[in-house]
Order: C-alpha cells, then structure tokens, then sequence
C-alpha cells in the first residue's frame, strides 16, 4: 500500500461497487448486520467475508455493482441463508493423467529420500493435525516432481476453538444453525485460513482434504460435517478457486460424517491395499480421482 502516488490514493476512495440502483425493487429479506466500507474493499470481497452473494448484497443495499460508492458507506449485511455454496455441484476438471503413478508423502517420510521418478506428488501440509506445519514440506516440496499437489489435516474437537479467527468466528455465526454447529464450522474455516496461510505463495495443483479418524472427530456428525463445510467454503471462495478434493475411505466417511452422500467434489480413495486393480467406487458423491496403494514403506497413488 506504501508509496501510492495521490492518483492512485484517489482511485482507491471510490469503489466499483455501484451507489443507488433506480430500479432495484426494495429488499424484503433478513439482514443480519451493518458494514462500513473501508479503503481496498470490493463488494464482492465483502460479500465472500459473510458468505452472500454479490446479487444478494447490491440487493439488501439498492445499489447498481456498475456505479461508484463512496469509502465510508454503511452496507446492510443480508442474512447468509440463502447463499450457501453446493459443494454437490462445484466444477472441478481433472487435471491428472488416467493411468498416471505417482507418491504421497509427509512429515512420517522426513528422513527418507524423496522419490525422483514418478507422474506427480501428493506432499502434507502438516505435522499431523490442523493448525501445525509438516517440518520438511519445503525440501519436501522443491524434491518432488510436478505436478505437485497437497493435502492438509481435518479434524473437529473443542480444543480447536482457540484457533477460531474473528471472520471465521462471524462466518459460522451468519449461518441458520444451532450455536455449537456454527462454532464447528468456524473451526473449519480456521483450519482453512491456517492451511492457506502455511501455502503462502506456494501453488499446487490441488488441495486435498484429508478426513480420517487418525485426527480428533465428534461422536456428533453434525458438527464433523459442519466442520469440513467450513473448510470447503473458506477454501472455495478463493478467487480463483484452487481444485479441492477429498481422501477418504468408505467406513472412515461412514463414521465420521455419517455417511455424506451429497458431496460431489474429487475423491481420493484409501484402499489400504499393495496394488489394488482397477479403481476403487466412491465413498460420497464425487468422481474418484486417485486411488491409493501401500506396501507399509510408501504410499502410491493411481490416477483413475
């Protein structure tokens, strides 16, 4: 922001996002709140902070997202409702090769050699568990071959509500839910703001979403599920979204989520098994991406 020239400074006092609209018809929904707009803000950038759509915010506000509005602008904030991502119908194209043989590694993997021959790498993100960092990732990283993609911890448990950012926290309370799933879902949005964070500049092909009972889940799956849709969000409402998939295995899905079928993001699939043939069916909704192996030493990954 340092060493704007003054043109730039009094660009940035207007915003494209529109004053008055003549003709918008008179918001007759909820709001849930008041925001005033500030230097940098873009109305889509407030809508995605309280998960509404654009449409929803002009609305509540009877503005036209193609005029200007002044810095210092009092928005009426809509209630989220009706706004919420269908992570069912989220487009995701493939970006590995059918047939392709690549590795997964993390922080078990720190003393060994990272493989050089493979079609892609899969490398963790953390030590383990949300909100902590894998130590070796960056050699890890800069060893492996492109494509290169990550998967980072998911997990749910009270504990983890100290990691609760105020936006997350507020996310999870703008949604119509009971006020210990609201905490839980701004659980997953923290975990999603900490695994973006740790990524930094870092771009991977996708980001997988690794969800199995080796971390901390409630006997409650309401609040599991809520968790791992606050992370989905938060993640997807990047612009431009990264590809977001989902590891699992069918019992591990059963008992932490329930049994989900809704979803319909990209699966990667634990079989557990050295060499299975074939591709393994999907444990929700989604296409089956990667199917992985093991021989107890290193985790192999099948492209489907």
């Amino acid at each position: 922001m340092r060493g704007r020239t003054v043109v730039a400074l009094l660009a940035a006092a207007l915003l494209s996002v529109g004053t008055a609209s003549a003709g918008a018809p008179p918001w007759t929904g909820r709001w849930t709140g008041t925001y005033v707009v500030r230097p940098g803000d873009t109305l889509s950038g407030i809508a995605l902070r309280y998960r509404v759509s654009l449409a929803q915010l002009a609305a509540a506000n009877g503005l036209d997202p193609a005029r200007f509005l002044l810095i210092g602008t009092r928005l009426r904030i809509p209630a989220a409702a009706g706004a919420a991502l269908d992570l069912a119908h989220v487009v995701q194209s493939d970006p590995y090769v059918h047939g392709a043989v690549g590795y997964d590694v993390s922080y078990p993997n720190c003393a060994r050699r990272t493989p050089a021959a493979s079609a892609f790498a899969v490398i963790g993100l953390n030590w383990g568990r949300p909100f902590t960092a894998n130590p070796c990732f960056a050699r890890q990283w800069a060893a492996a071959r492109p494509p290169r993609s990550v998967y980072v911890n998911t997990a749910y448990h009270r504990v983890l509500l100290r990691h609760v950012t105020p936006e997350c926290a507020a996310a999870g309370r703008s949604r119509p839910l009971r006020p210990a799933v609201q905490r839980a879902y701004a659980v997953g949005c923290s975990e999603a703001v900490a695994a973006l964070r740790l990524l930094g500049s870092t771009q991977p092909l996708a980001i997988w979403l690794d969800v199995e009972p080796g971390n901390t889940w409630s006997s409650r799956t309401a609040l599991n599920l809520a968790t791992l849709k606050g992370m989905l969000t938060q993640l997807l409402s990047q612009s431009p979204h990264p590809v977001i998939g989902v590891y699992s295995d069918a019992a591990s899905w059963r008992r932490i989520t329930g049994g989900w079928r809704s979803l319909g993001l990209p699966e990667w699939v634990a079989t557990g098994a050295p060499d299975p043939p074939g591709c393994p069916a999907a444990f929700a909704a989604g296409p089956v991406w990667l199917s992985q192996s093991t021989d107890g030493r290193l985790d192999a990954d099948r492209a489907c």
